[in-house]
């Protein structure tokens, strides 16, 4: 007996192939959306100024350094001109550890870490660049956290276990928490948890964590002031 396999009907096949487009057309809207903001926020501030240019912090570096925000202008428009975001899923990057920005950006033109808008860009950077951007960012005012947690505000029970390491300026590989974007690190936990992004110490840490422990920890560092800078032994 030899069965009949009727191909799929061709409302099917249709349906099938606009879902998929329309799939591809919000994922690339949620990428492009937040970017073209940014632009329009950054070009809309030139404008205002009068200098029709997206501005940059070039004025404002000592003598000998302008270069670094010359490389820097090439994330200006995700991070801001002095690392502050104004995305909540983008980090802020001023006054964060200088060895671990260097770090994850040697890690993103590596492939270590992977990101699909941030991979393109390291890609083209020098080892050179890199460490300018790292110099850059690093040596600006650290963010201020726009609703500071109340001095008798709870900790989430697992708080005290990150802050031996993202409470410490003296280790420069572990980043500083204080005052990030609490999105952008509730996403990053989430990775961790799940094994997409990789770290031999954060993994084991947060695989008992749920949904809920991640959010609290997440916004709750968010909240918090940030740490004193980190010194110069441990920029090295």
């Amino acid at each position: 007996m030899v069965e009949n396999h009727a191909p799929p009907h061709p409302s099917w096949a249709v349906v099938m192939r606009k879902t998929t487009h329309e799939d591809r057309r919000m994922s690339l809207h949620a990428i492009k959306r937040p970017l073209a903001l940014a632009l329009l926020a950054l070009a809309a501030a030139a404008a205002q100024a009068g200098t029709g240019r997206i501005p940059t912090d070039q004025d404002k570096l000592p003598k000998g350094v302008q270069a670094t925000a010359a490389v820097a202008s090439q994330c200006f428009a995700c991070h801001g001109p002095a690392g502050h975001s104004q995305n909540e899923e983008w980090p802020n990057l001023a006054g964060q550890k200088q060895s671990y920005l260097l770090q994850q950006l040697k890690d993103f033109k590596s492939g270590t870490r992977k990101h699909p808008m941030m991979d393109p860009i390291v890609k083209l950077l020098s080892d050179a660049d890199l460490k300018k951007l790292a110099d850059h960012f690093s040596a600006q005012p650290a963010v201020k956290p726009r609703h500071p947690l109340a001095a008798n505000a709870a900790a989430p029970a697992a708080a005290a276990t990150c802050m031996a390491c993202h409470d410490n300026a003296a280790l420069p590989t572990e980043p500083f928490l204080h005052g990030q974007q609490a999105a952008y690190m509730e996403s990053q936990i989430r990775a961790f948890r799940a094994g997409t992004r990789k770290n031999a110490v954060m993994e084991p840490m947060v695989k008992q964590l749920s949904d809920s422990d991640i959010k609290a920890l997440a916004e709750h560092f968010s909240r918090l002031a940030p740490v004193a800078p980190a010194t110069s032994a441990a920029k090295k």
